[in-house]
């Protein structure tokens, strides 16, 4: 018996001509699959080069940060380092520029890694050059994490998760990574160790917190507000540490100033502020002579001129907090050259 030819009519034509031509494209992308690299390592590599920053290329001389971004063993390069100034910072780190800009920034470099011992972990190194030892601790600090542990690396110095921060001298370092891990973590201190090696000794790089006193301190609050420091316009470069006491909490605050007449005059003008926004001034004890204490809503400021600083205690939950910060910060003070 004979056959009968099926018809095929003109949509199952081209409902086949559609499968085939999907297997082709399939095929194709899978070939281009294989021949690609890590997905993290592609993104570093092929990252396009931001608006008015400048890239290292062969013979051509880097940027002064870029020259200190060492290539470390373990740590393979995904593109050269990119470097910015203060008219476009905001285009690599939106939204945290201004801290930056108002801590004095000069110039930040920043490079991407591959990092095969932590799994091909993907890490950037952000160095920024603020321009004196006191505007790297000011970004250092205005970034910390509340509770992050210290490190041995630097006077300044803290680990998260999957990065570390540490200032030394005039910069301020972030190393990042993609992800966590405790022996990430000991590779990210050995990039430390290689790029402090080639950081110019230059500078002194202080333990900003021994300038407290230290009982009741809370080390990893002790800040340095550049500008407009407890919202009083012009009242900058403010050092801060935070404490808990046994007459409750409080923050002393300590502005160095060129001479003690710098110093008196801003601490009148921190005081008319207040009576400004409706602190009452409090009788100080006798034994406390020399100091204004001022008080709004249970809030206590006690303020007092030590040679060529300003300081004194912010935001005190009683008065006996205050006048006992106060008196501690007022000692110390006194022992420091």
């Amino acid at each position: 018996m004979a056959r009968v030819k099926a018809k095929v009519g003109p949509t199952q034509k081209l409902i086949g001509y559609g499968i085939l031509a999907l297997l082709g494209l399939t095929l194709v992308w899978l070939l281009i699959q294989q021949t690609r690299f890590n997905p993290a390592v592609v993104v570093a590599q092929s990252a396009p080069l931001l608006q008015g920053w400048t890239q290292g290329a062969s013979g051509q001389a880097p940027s002064a940060t870029a020259a200190l971004l060492p290539e470390v063993s373990g740590f393979t390069p995904q593109a050269p380092a990119q470097s910015c100034g203060p008219e476009n910072l905001s285009d690599k780190i939106n939204g945290k520029a201004e801290l930056y800009l108002q801590a004095g920034f000069k110039e930040m470099s920043c490079r991407s890694f591959a990092l095969a011992a932590a799994g091909g972990a993907h890490v950037e190194v952000f160095l920024y050059d603020m321009g004196s030892p006191p505007n790297a601790f000011a970004v250092f600090s205005g970034q910390r994490r509340p509770g992050s542990p210290s490190l041995a690396l630097t006077a300044s110095a803290y680990a998260t998760a999957n990065a570390l921060f540490f200032a030394q001298g005039r910069y301020y370092v972030e190393i990042v990574a993609d992800r966590a891990s405790e022996r990430l973590q000991k590779s990210l201190e050995a990039y430390a160790t290689a790029l402090l090696a080639k950081i110019p000794a230059e500078g002194e790089s202080k333990d900003q917190a021994a300038l407290f006193p230290q009982e009741g301190l809370a080390r990893d609050t002790v800040r340095i507000c550049t500008a407009d420091s407890f919202s009083c316009e012009g009242l900058n470069n403010v050092l801060t540490g935070e404490y808990s006491l046994k007459a409750g909490k409080a923050t002393a605050f300590i502005a160095a100033r060129d001479t003690p007449k710098q110093a008196q005059a801003e601490a009148k003008r921190y005081l008319d502020f207040l009576a400004a926004n409706g602190y009452q001034k409090v009788q100080a004890p006798a034994a406390a002579g020399g100091i204004s204490v001022l008080v709004l809503d249970n809030s206590y400021e006690v303020v007092f001129t030590q040679d060529r600083n300003f300081a004194g205690a912010h935001d005190a939950s009683s008065l006996e907090a205050a006048l006992a910060l106060a008196g501690q910060l007022r000692t110390t003070l006194k022992e420091k050259p």
